[in-house]
């Protein structure tokens, strides 16, 4: 072996040993994160003792996107609410979708009640219903 190829084998076989990195990418599936919410639909007032529904639409990352689960935390009269698509398997398209899902609250009392949908990354849609 040539003296000038050495060098470069030895190069070349640092390159390949510095590249490879022993820490595992991790990648969340779909179904763990919440979708955004792009428009919500809610009556103004509601009488006590009744449903509430509430019309929300949201984006799912291809067309095996569909309603999952909601998750919603309530902290006094303020209910915030993410939703959670599920990702069917199978040959999906590859477009955002929007899907429309119904979401029903039964108040515990009257009083004013501010709804927080979560629309991204510190970004919410705020639907305020009075409960008569």
């Amino acid at each position: 072996m040539p003296m000038k190829t050495i060098p470069v084998l030895f190069a070349l076989i640092g390159f390949i040993l510095m590249s490879c990195s022993k820490e595992e990418q991790t990648v969340s599936p779909l179904n763990a994160r919440p979708a955004p919410v792009v428009q919500v639909d809610a009556p103004e007032t509601a009488s006590f003792g009744e449903n509430v529904t509430v019309t929300v639409y949201f984006l799912v990352n291809n067309g095996c996107g569909e309603f999952g689960s909601f998750e919603a935390t309530r902290s006094g009269n303020t209910i915030t609410v993410e939703v959670y698509p599920h990702y069917r398997e199978g040959f999906c398209t590859q477009a955002l979708e929007t899907r429309e899902v119904i979401y029903t609250y039964k108040p515990e009392e009257a009083g004013t009640y501010t709804f927080k949908f979560w629309a991204g990354e510190d970004q919410f849609i705020t639907k305020t219903i009075v409960i008569e």
